[in-house]
């Protein structure tokens, strides 16, 4: 019986060192973080309103904010992060020792605000107030504003932002709905929206307060998941979201898009500084290459 026992036990863990040595063997997937529900996501999962097929050989880690992303890639989490050009530039600022951009786009995208459905001519408002800034440099200006932001470990803002104010919210009042403007956004997403104090503060957000003026009207800012900011348009009162958005044909089904007020939007690949992998690619197709052969 002994032996038997033995014989039993000796195959057990020889079954069990073969299905660990497996498990240890097999190369992982390669694993890119990004900020969830951004183009990005959209990018490594594949998104047929964007035209983007994805990559069945890659993980995809979802964050709250690039610079949880950035961080999970420095600690060994996810080996690349794929983002918006703009906050990678403000990362790779944060982060200028520890990683470096792959700056070729990946896409190309336009950034427009999602109007209420029902609301078509504050649709009309909102692209004659688009027009007009970029007319008079009023945008350019907010844009050039936010060039110097700093980051902490977890992608908050914590410098670099002194001569910035901030956005103050009123609070939504049903019986004043006529007049308040209320905007969706998701304060996660520098240099677009971010949280200063108890006040917002960001591209998109100082548009909002201007165009809340400009219309006559008092601004609520409801900060959410940006997953729930297209869909909570024309709900609760929210009239229009601000939320560094790209046009897809899924977020047409749910509101109206404005002009775009941003078209130099792309997705770029940012690695760890010693990462020589990508330094001979001059094309998008050359980086894809090598993402896709991992």
């Amino acid at each position: 019986m002994k032996k038997l026992l033995a014989l039993t036990l000796t195959l057990a863990l020889a079954v069990t060192a073969m299905f660990t040595f497996s498990s240890c063997g097999c190369s992982e997937n390669v694993r890119i973080g990004v900020q969830g529900g951004t183009t990005g996501e959209f990018y490594v999962k594949g998104n047929a309103d964007m035209l983007l097929p994805g990559y069945t050989n890659i993980e995809c880690m979802a964050f709250n904010n690039g610079g949880l992303a950035v961080k999970a890639m420095l600690d060994g989490q996810v080996d690349y992060v794929i983002i918006d050009n703009e906050p990678a530039k403000q990362l790779l600022a944060q982060y200028s020792n520890d990683i470096k951009i792959i700056d070729i786009p990946l896409t190309t995208e336009k950034y427009a605000y999602g109007v209420d459905k029902a609301q078509p001519d504050l649709l009309a408002k909102v692209n004659a107030f688009i027009a007009s800034i970029k007319a008079d440099g009023t945008l350019k200006a907010i844009f050039e504003k936010y060039n110097s932001l700093e980051y902490d470990d977890e992608g908050n803002v914590v410098g670099g932002d002194d001569a910035i104010v901030g956005v103050s919210s009123a609070q939504k009042n049903s019986s004043n709905a006529a007049g308040q403007l209320v905007v969706a956004t998701n304060a996660a997403f520098a240099p677009y929206e971010y949280k200063k104090g108890d006040k917002f503060a960001g591209i998109d957000m100082e548009i909002a307060q201007l165009l809340a003026n400009h219309l006559g009207l008092e601004l609520v800012i409801e900060d959410m998941d940006f997953d729930a900011v297209v869909t909570s348009v024309g709900k609760n009162g929210v009239d229009i979201a601000m939320a560094g958005l790209s046009v897809t044909a899924t977020r047409q089904k749910a509101v109206n898009f404005s002009d775009s007020y941003y078209e130099g939007a792309y997705q770029v690949l940012i690695v760890k500084k010693d990462n020589t992998e990508f330094d001979a690619c001059t094309t998008k197709e050359q980086v894809e290459a090598i993402l896709k052969d991992k």
